[in-house]
């Protein structure tokens, strides 16, 4: 007797194998069986008649920053509508964890400043390790499962906290020993952040010298580069030279060229990358598909003005140099100007200015470009995000086409209960995955086999996950049954809490976690540890 058997469906496995029909026989939280022929309903506590729809692996959003989503008092269900069972967070250098006691408070500042996540009360307190964590979450319960990296920035400020200085001999051997403890306890690798201070204040050495205590664990390097507009190609080549003299797996995070003098050598890019594996250089990267890119407002602002954490920040921006103006109006340009630039929420500060840009913010306020900047970083204490739109289409579709680029988010699971989420953040958070589908489908970009296996076995293939991101028998039942004719996103950038369509039925551990287009509430997902 199984618990599920789910028939009549077209069986996408994660491999790039030609689809074909079969039954998934599910029991005990595995799959138990992939039979040819049809199974009697009777044979099962359920069964699932999957007519006209593609059954794949659950989804994998390799690129997430939900960290805090499991410890939420709310269900964050915007990436089970996608179809997403697992994320990997802990992205572009800034994690939950690892935290000291004397630096947890300046951490949890940090931390909470970059989040675009409503997270009521919730504090970081006892939160130290990645064994903390596990226990937090699987004491909460959660409905997805999460694999954790550690920000180098975190790590960083953890050690040394948020000067703009290379590390001591004994702090590096600090931060070493325990990049190592977290790898030991089951992190899948490493991220940087190189447009974020303090992982931003990281030379190559340093990085290198952490690269190398990853490749001793066969653990990964993520990296937001240190630049994806005009520097790009330097940017690139600095991490192609720590992969090659290090030996460590780099996944270059959200590849994409920002800014129009960019527009166009996408193919440059890729050749690039391509020319440092002939060297040796092992490289995989994830992509979101949107040409508008989403961080924080204080993005513009030149790094060194983060130096000593939020706090020291929001004095300079109070009381600009004339440097600090010249070189966040220089960034602002580089991403496209101030009418460009949408700000998305302001953390309750400012609701009023949400959903206009800079430009027109300006206008209101009666300032500058870059006063404007300034003026709203310092009302809103530090916490704006804002979307860029930066990207060129062609671009992004020439990007999406590569077969060892996996999709990621670069965003958050919200609620999509309006008085939980009030502001419109950017809708890769709500559409990612549905989006990619449909523009394969709409531009013809690659087969149905091959689009299902970047979403699913190829980073399963990245992070060494065994037992998920492919339908075989014995492995964990994280399914999504989606239909491949209308799957869609129908977030918009000034309307973005919106549920996609097309995907009926999310499996997470065997249990339904979305079933006829309906969440469950189910917490059967947790904490992954690499083995």
């Amino acid at each position: 007797m199984y618990d599920l058997i789910i028939q009549n469906g077209l069986i996408v496995d994660g491999t790039r194998r030609k689809p074909y029909r079969a039954s998934l026989c599910i029991q005990d939280g595995r799959i138990a069986r992939i039979a040819q022929e049809s199974i009697p309903a009777g044979q099962a506590r359920r069964v699932l008649d999957a007519s006209g729809l593609a059954v794949a692996p659950g989804f994998i959003d390799i690129h997430s920053h939900s960290d805090a989503c499991p410890l939420v008092d709310y269900q964050p269900e915007s990436k089970l509508y996608q179809g997403v069972t697992t994320e990997i967070v802990g992205n572009c250098g800034t994690s939950i964890l690892p935290n000291t006691p004397e630096r947890l408070a300046a951490n949890q500042e940090y931390f909470f400043s970059e989040l675009e996540l409503p997270v009521g009360d919730l504090q970081l307190n006892g939160l130290y390790h990645l064994e903390d964590y596990q226990k937090a979450v699987e004491t909460h319960g959660c409905s997805a499962n999460y694999g954790l990296l550690v920000g180098h920035g975190t790590l960083r400020a953890a050690v040394m906290g948020f000067d703009d200085r290379d590390p001591a001999p004994e702090e590096l051997e600090a931060m070493k020993d325990l990049l190592a403890r977290e790898l030991e306890a089951g992190a899948f690798g490493m991220s940087l952040g190189l447009i974020y201070p303090p992982s931003a204040y990281g030379r190559e050495e340093e990085l290198t010298a952490l690269a190398r205590v990853l490749r001793e664990h066969d653990a990964l390097l993520t990296v937001h580069m240190r630049n994806e507009g005009p520097r790009i190609f330097q940017a690139v080549d600095e991490m192609l030279g720590i992969a090659l003299r290090s030996g460590v797996h780099l996944q270059i995070s959200h590849l994409k060229l920002m800014g129009k003098p960019q527009w166009g050598r996408a193919e440059e890019l890729l050749e690039r990358i391509e020319a440092a594996r002939r060297e040796g250089a092992v490289v995989t990267c994830d992509q979101y598909p949107y040409t508008a890119t989403s961080t924080s407002l204080s993005a513009l602002l030149p790094h060194w003005a983060h130096g000593g954490g939020v706090p020291a920040m929001l004095q300079r921006v109070k009381a600009p140099t004339q440097a600090l103006k010249d070189e966040t109006g220089e960034e602002m340009e580089n991403r496209g100007g101030p009418d460009r630039i949408l700000v998305s929420s302001t953390h309750g500060h400012h609701p009023e200015w949400e959903g206009k840009t800079v430009a027109q913010l300006a206008q209101i306020l009666g300032l500058s470009p870059v006063d404007t900047v300034l003026e709203v970083l310092a009302r809103c204490e530090g916490g704006v995000a804002c979307i860029y739109f930066c990207i060129d289409e062609g671009d992004m579709l020439r990007i999406m086409r590569d077969m060892r680029i996996a999709v990621g988010s670069d965003g958050y699971g919200f609620s999509f209960d309006r008085t939980i989420t009030r502001t419109n953040p950017h809708p890769r958070s709500f559409g990612t995955f549905p989006r990619f589908l449909r523009l394969v489908r709409e531009h013809q970009l690659m087969p149905l086999e091959d689009a299902v296996y970047k979403l699913t076995g190829l980073p399963a293939q990245i992070l060494g996950l065994t037992d998920r991101g492919v339908l075989q028998e014995g492995a964990a039942a994280d399914v999504t049954v989606f239909d491949p004719d209308r799957v869609a996103d129908r977030s918009e950038y000034t309307d973005s809490v919106k549920k996609p369509a097309g995907i009926p039925y999310v499996l997470v551990g065997g249990q339904p976690a979305v079933w006829d287009g309906a969440a469950s509430g189910s917490r059967t997902g947790g904490v992954l540890i690499k083995t």
